[in-house]
């Protein structure tokens, strides 16, 4: 994905993530708190709010380091427990996907996130002038979600 601008000349700014965490569970207990997406603000602290509107979509407010709470809106587009695979369909103020891929490792399971989404109008324009606080906010926000599922797993 590139930064472009559309055709009713909004700013659009595109970004492309990848996080990677290891985490002390089963690959398959991972695998179920992250599928389990109304419960993320119980232990991810930059998610504040997550409301289901039927059983495959629902919305989240987050905000992390930077004092801007965005509406983002969600669709299950994979649900695959035995690859261990989710992926969601975005929209509202990011426009794209994200998807957890969870597998077994030495130590309990590695979890990889990847999100490609783009944003416009004003957060598009704040976007591109300032991407690297964008993508800092970003790797707050995946720090923040890294140490709270950490944490909510190791709770007996």
């Amino acid at each position: 994905m590139g930064d472009c601008c559309c055709s009713d000349g909004l700013i659009v700014t595109d970004f492309d993530f990848h996080s990677v965490w290891t985490l002390p569970a089963s690959a398959d207990r991972v695998y179920d708190v992250l599928a389990d997406a109304e419960r993320y603000s119980q232990w991810w602290p930059q998610i504040r709010r997550v409301r289901a509107t039927d059983e495959h979509s629902g919305s989240m407010a987050i905000r992390s380091a930077v004092p801007l709470t965005l509406l983002v809106f969600g669709r299950r587009e994979v649900v695959d427990p035995v690859a261990r695979r989710l992926q969601v369909r975005l929209s509202g103020a990011m426009i794209g996907w994200s998807s957890w891929v969870v597998r077994p490792a030495e130590s309990g399971c590695v979890a990889d996130f990847r999100q490609q989404v783009a944003v416009s109008g004003a957060l598009g324009l704040a976007s591109k002038i300032a991407k690297p606080v964008f993508e800092w906010n970003h790797e707050a926000m995946m720090r923040g979600g890294h140490r709270g599922l950490s944490a909510y797993l190791s709770r007996p």
